[in-house]
């Protein structure tokens, strides 16, 4: 029998963050920003600032710091195409489209998006475009089931369903696509509106997303602090997610729900350089611009045993930290090629529900074994932490974002306050958190204060002079 799992809801100010909590230990952590510089499956207004021959691609501006990039076989479905073309016969510079998030930028690279819109709902998906790519047959008889009542149910209309489709009914169906319909609709009008290139909400909530991100049969309960979003919890939990039958576990509201359930030390944990493995033993985790490399130290445990639960906690990290690319991990040498066996067996189950596409290759003589996992969306590391700004970068610190989110859970626990902060902040704050800031400004006054350490906070209640 499956682990049920609990998600735990925290409101960031950019949006809303999920920890994923599988018989109470951390799993995975789901982010999702209405404002912020995420890319992944958000809707953007974009215009063609160049196109680019050589690449087959175009650049777009999407109202970031960065362009994003539009690859030829990404921009036919604006034109209503399935086959390809080459990116002049497809944009123009200076032209607007509709785009959508496919990959965050990586370093100096801005990320990479699509004209094939995907609004996906909780037990479907559905391409306004009506031309969506080619499609295989179903893998496996539920797969198989669940395309032929969506092709029954919506004729000619390009909607998958998801396998949560299996446990509602058709009536419950129908009306999710009519609520995308009517998303769409919003969007469009939205973008009509803007007329400037920028993110398009179409009316979706973030923790509407979260929780579409975290549906699977195992999820038994949601626990959230914030008032305002215990509100829409319960709206949805009680609405659409009603068949899936999830309980609301509702907190504290004057204190932070990461705190509350030690997701916040987990947090913590999890991100250190030492693991330490279930039963004894640890792992030594290092990613470099290459490659994530691991170390597995099993201390004075047997090897395969070792290795077994190294294989598990490994799983969990990655997932957990969502590490992508080149993972190389060093096991404890095991002599017999049983035992080798045994433990890609292992592997593979682990990352068995990895939301991520996962290649395990065969153990080397020398212990060592490649995992290649795709990336997908911003690290745990890039979103949480940055380089040392007072030791030349050689360790790692809470990035702005972190403390920028501290501050704004205080401000929303706590009310009005006269904020003192190091000048980075101060300027972080004004600038790339500028539109989460101004709805603080009215009711707070912030000052920079070059005595307190880069990063650094102080709030103060307005009334102390």
């Amino acid at each position: 029998m499956a682990a049920l799992r609990r998600l735990v809801v925290e409101a960031t100010g950019f949006g809303v963050r999920g920890a994923l909590l599988e018989d109470d230990r951390l799993i995975e952590v789901l982010d999702v920003d209405a404002h912020g510089d995420q890319i992944l499956d958000r809707l953007f207004l974009g215009r063609v600032s160049a196109v680019d021959r050589t690449l087959n691609a175009a650049f777009v501006d999407i109202g970031l710091a960065q362009p994003a990039l539009l690859a030829a076989k990404d921009a036919r479905f604006a034109k209503g195409l399935r086959e390809r073309q080459p990116i002049g016969k497809l944009v123009r510079e200076g032209e607007y489209l509709l785009v959508q998030g496919l990959r965050e930028p990586v370093e100096d690279k801005g990320g990479r998006v699509t004209t094939d819109i995907r609004l996906m709902g909780f037990h479907l998906l559905w391409r306004p475009s009506e031309v969506g790519p080619e499609t295989g047959p179903a893998r496996g008889a539920e797969r198989e089931a669940l395309r032929i009542r969506g092709e029954q149910l919506f004729p000619g209309r390009a909607v998958s369903l998801r396998r949560h489709a299996a446990r509602v009914g058709d009536d419950v169906l129908r009306a999710e696509l009519a609520r995308l319909e009517a998303r769409w609709r919003q969007v469009r009008a939205e973008a009509e509106a803007k007329r400037r290139p920028g993110p398009l909400s179409g009316g979706e909530h973030p923790l509407e997303v979260l929780l579409r991100d975290a549906l699977t049969p195992e999820l038994a309960g949601v626990a959230v602090a914030d008032p305002e979003l215990v509100a829409r919890a319960r709206a949805l939990l009680e609405g659409p997610l009603a068949p899936h039958g999830i309980a609301l576990e509702r907190l504290d509201p004057a204190r932070s729900a990461f705190e509350q359930t030690g997701v916040a030390e987990q947090l913590e944990q999890a991100l250190a350089r030492e693991i330490a493995i279930p039963g004894g033993g640890r792992l030594i985790v290092e990613p470099t611009s290459a490659l994530v490399a691991i170390d597995v130290d099993g201390g004075n445990r047997a090897a395969l045993e070792v290795d077994l639960a190294a294989a598990r906690e490994i799983a969990r990290i990655l997932r957990l930290r969502n590490l992508g690319g080149t993972i190389v991990v060093d096991f404890v040498d095991l002599p017999t090629r049983n035992e080798r066996v045994r433990l890609e067996q292992a592997l593979a189950k682990a990352f068995r529900d990895d939301p991520a596409p996962v290649q395990i290759h065969p153990m080397t003589a020398t212990g060592l074994v490649e995992i290649g996992r795709s990336r997908r969306g911003r690290s745990l590391d890039q979103l949480l932490r940055r380089a040392c700004p007072a030791c030349a970068g050689s360790g790692r610190v809470p990035s702005l974002r972190a403390r920028a989110e501290a501050l704004f859970g205080v401000l929303m626990r706590e009310g009005a306050a006269r904020v003192r902060a190091a000048p980075d902040l101060a300027r972080y704050l004004q600038t790339e958190a500028g539109a989460v800031w101004a709805s603080f400004a009215e009711r707070t006054r912030l000052l920079a204060d070059p005595a307190l350490a880069p990063g650094e906070f102080r709030t103060e209640p307005l009334h102390g002079g």
